[in-house]
């Protein structure tokens, strides 16, 4: 918030280790700027404009406009709150991505199998 604040263009990254999977955590980390000072819209740009600026690819992506790539997620819930968001659909340039995962299927087994909501 502070260099946000004082102009600074900033975005957020996940580098080190499990880097790929943690990739997922994007939104909360963003959440959690927000939950520090910065609104729920520069936080989300923390992690979409701001970050496609700083690497110099704001033409291609970082914003939903016509003629960008269209790499998105939709969520049930607020998107930047792991406790309310519930992916239910992903795009990677224009197109549709399959949710479903090991981890998915397991989650569905067991939650038939102990007959949980």
């Amino acid at each position: 918030r502070i260099l946000t604040n004082k102009g600074i263009l900033v975005g957020l990254e996940n580098s080190g280790g499990m880097e790929r999977m943690q990739t997922r955590n994007l939104p909360f980390l963003a959440g959690t700027c927000a939950a520090y000072g910065l609104d729920k819209e520069q936080a989300l740009q923390l992690i979409t404009s701001n970050t496609a600026k700083i690497l110099g690819i704001d033409n291609q992506c970082g914003t939903l406009e016509q003629g960008k790539d269209a790499t998105l997620f939709i969520s049930e819930g607020d998107a930047l709150d792991m406790r309310t968001n519930k992916l239910t659909e992903a795009f990677i340039q224009g197109r549709k991505i399959n949710l479903n995962s090991h981890q998915t299927k397991l989650y569905s087994k067991y939650k038939e199998k102990y007959n949980q909501k």
